[in-house]
């Protein structure tokens, strides 16, 4: 029975979401989707509180070595102000990308457009939030002449190595 110092939540949920919270409350072992819920906000809690203090999340591979653990959630904005994009560690092409992704920002903002997409489905397609897609095409957008010398340059590099290539449509 809710004492007068409990507030009662009440939310709608989608199928996709209640499916989520089932595997939730299996994979923690509980018994019901509340005591989930109430798990996954205190284990997100400690891990938002280490990353905040300056601590890198790795986990452990069964080859034995170690891989940093990328919760795009969690982590703080770049200097640019990016939640979900990085500066790519090689210096080509000269492009963000999806952290914890091998995948450029470019590669998703040009899908999207090709295949006539809205956000949601491009997100969903690629595995990513909503909210890293729509980084995704703010960052193509504000960037289009770096990412046009690039294909330029790549074009030029292919054909010098005799790369045939096809025109465009």
């Amino acid at each position: 029975m809710p004492t007068s110092a409990t507030k009662r939540q009440n939310f709608d949920v989608t199928p996709e979401q209640e499916a989520e919270i089932a595997w939730l409350r299996e994979a923690l072992g509980v018994s019901t989707a509340k005591d989930a819920i109430l798990r996954a906000v205190r284990i997100s809690a400690i891990l938002a509180r280490e990353v905040k203090e300056g601590r890198v999340l790795m986990l452990r591979t069964s080859a034995g070595s170690a891989e940093r653990l990328v919760i795009p959630e969690l982590e703080r904005p770049t200097e640019g102000g990016w939640r979900y994009l990085v500066e790519r560690e090689h210096p080509r092409p000269r492009q963000m990308s999806i952290k914890g992704k091998r995948l450029l920002a470019a590669t998703v903002w040009r899908d999207l457009l090709a295949n006539r997409q809205t956000v949601a489905e491009a997100a969903e397609e690629w595995g990513i939030p909503v909210e890293a897609v729509e980084e995704a095409v703010r960052w193509s957008e504000a960037n289009r002449a770096l990412l046009e010398m690039e294909a330029r340059e790549e074009a030029r590099r292919l054909s010098s190595a005799e790369v045939a290539l096809a025109p465009p449509r």
